[in-house]
């Protein structure tokens, strides 16, 4: 038999015969917490997988009442903590999927590498924009190294950009990695001075997920979003062309920026958020005019 609960998800479970279905849901942190309940009042049970992908907790028929009473027990000294709780969401959005598509194409038909015909115009380099060339740290976020460059760039920007875009709306996502981008070209051309020159979308892509990582707090898988941002490092942040303080700053300044709107809820969906979004083009067509002006 079926019994309601809080993490009941309605769906039918098939179990053993004399078993009983006693809680079941999709989180298995949630469901393995209820079996330790179990283990140290003895009762003896199962956790099984569903169909549906949940995670089902079943107890022998004879064993139900004094199970649900040691569960109705726990639970009311134990509330859901808050990262069980729903979390805001937009809903699905394509900007991650058209931004990582946007810099694969103008990567294509700019040329790749110090080869490509834009390098010398739109790289950062750290002393032509100390000395007034601004337009280098949105421009050098469309150049890249070569075609695994962009393209790992283009699947990193889709997924971390994307999971921004559900929770804040493809309109503040999009902005806020390329703002952090932009941040991270600058700052990084402050540090070093001169001497240095870098291409790429990294920067906004460690912003994205440096923000993402700020939306996770105070929940238990921010530390796993965090892991996430040492392991992308690793990968494409220590490469012999990678620049590494580019993308350690543009990641701080996601965070920074993810921290300032951690707690805004999401706007509704409408027509106005993917044009917003695509209006972040603007500083980008203006940094490359400018650049091609001289």
């Amino acid at each position: 038999m079926a019994r309601e609960s809080p993490l009941d998800n309605g769906g039918e479970t098939p179990h053993l015969r004399g078993m009983a279905l006693l809680r079941e849901g999709r989180d298995p942190g949630a469901v393995m917490e209820r079996s330790v309940v179990l283990d140290a009042v003895g009762i003896a049970h199962e956790v099984e997988a569903t169909p549906e992908g949940g995670w089902a907790l079943v107890v022998d028929d004879v064993d139900v009442p004094a199970a649900e009473a040691a569960l109705t027990a726990w639970e009311a000294e134990n509330p859901p903590r808050p990262d069980a709780l729903a979390r805001p969401d937009h809903g699905r959005s394509l900007a991650g999927v058209v931004a990582g598509l946007a810099i694969l194409a103008f990567a294509i038909r700019a040329g790749l590498g110090p080869a490509g015909s834009l390098f010398d115009r739109g790289s950062a380099d750290a002393a032509r924009m100390l000395q007034g060339e601004w337009w280098r740290a949105a421009t050098a976020l469309t150049l890249h190294a070569d075609l695994a460059h962009v393209a790992a760039n283009a699947v990193a920007l889709g997924i971390f950009l994307g999971a921004v875009a559900r929770r804040l709306g493809p309109a503040l996502a999009t902005w806020l990695a390329l703002g952090a981008g932009v941040a991270g070209n600058v700052l990084t051309a402050l540090v070093l001075r001169g001497g240095h020159v870098s291409i790429g979308a990294s920067t906004a892509v460690f912003g994205a997920l440096g923000t993402l990582s700020a939306l996770q707090v105070p929940h238990r898988s921010a530390w796993l979003t965090l892991g996430g941002g040492v392991a992308l490092l690793g990968l494409l942040g220590t490469g012999e062309r990678a620049d590494l303080l580019a993308h350690l700053l543009g990641f701080v300044v996601g965070v920074a920026e993810g921290l300032a709107v951690r707690n805004m809820t999401p706007p509704r969906r409408s027509l106005r958020q993917p044009a917003i979004a695509l209006l972040a083009l603007a500083p980008i067509v203006l940094a490359w005019w400018r650049a091609l002006a001289r």
